[in-house]
């Protein structure tokens, strides 16, 4: 019986110093989280689409761009394009293919919406400088070139390191000085998909914080 009574005793004793120092340990500390703070990341894209320029000749696009990332609802960084099209015969007697390549890039710019959700929605802007060159007799020599392409894209996170998108986008170019002599610009609507990897939401994330007196 004594030994009984002392152990219910002992229970006792230990179960209040537990409950002492959790006490204590929640006076001295606040439960928080705040992920609610500004968040940071960077990641590396790259992407590949196809459509359409001037006169209805198709073009195939192959890209990548580096950002920062600001809370997840703003990216700036920079991107660049290359491009190539294949242009329709334009001349049967020449009997030769006719085509354009070059690339564009500068600063890129993207507002994310819905950024709390897994699929989200955002709205790039690519603007910079693009050099155009033709290939043939016809197509033969080179321009520079403003470019500025906005678009809509969708965006699905795979895990916290791997992003894809998709989405429609519109170019826009200066005018090309005859090169060649039948393309005006680079104008026209290209569809795209893309990933995104690297780190989205760096930041701190504690969830008790010590009191100071």
């Amino acid at each position: 019986m004594k030994k009984l009574t002392l152990s219910i005793l002992t229970t006792i004793l230990l179960t209040s110093q537990a409950n002492i120092a959790q006490q204590t340990d929640d006076k001295d500390y606040i439960e928080f989280n705040d992920r609610k703070n500004i968040l940071h990341g960077v990641y590396l894209g790259l992407d590949i689409g196809y459509g359409q320029i001037d006169d209805g000749n198709n073009i195939v696009t192959v890209g990548s761009k580096l950002a920062y990332v600001a809370n997840r609802r703003m990216e700036l960084g920079v991107a660049i394009k290359a491009f190539y099209s294949p242009l329709k015969e334009t001349d049967r007697d020449l009997n030769q293919d006719f085509e354009i390549f070059g690339f564009y890039g500068g600063l890129h710019v993207e507002n994310v919406l819905f950024n709390d959700k897994k699929i989200k929605l955002s709205i790039p802007l690519l603007m910079g400088l693009g050099y155009i060159e033709g290939s043939g007799d016809v197509t033969k020599g080179s321009d520079m070139m403003l470019v500025f392409e906005p678009g809509v894209n969708a965006l699905l996170n795979l895990n916290k390191f791997v992003q894809l998108e998709g989405g429609i986008k519109y170019r826009y170019s200066t005018a090309i000085d005859s090169v060649p002599s039948d393309i005006a610009n680079i104008n026209g609507f290209s569809i795209g998909l893309g990933a995104k990897l690297g780190v989205f939401n760096l930041g701190k994330n504690r969830y008790k914080k010590e009191l100071k007196n």
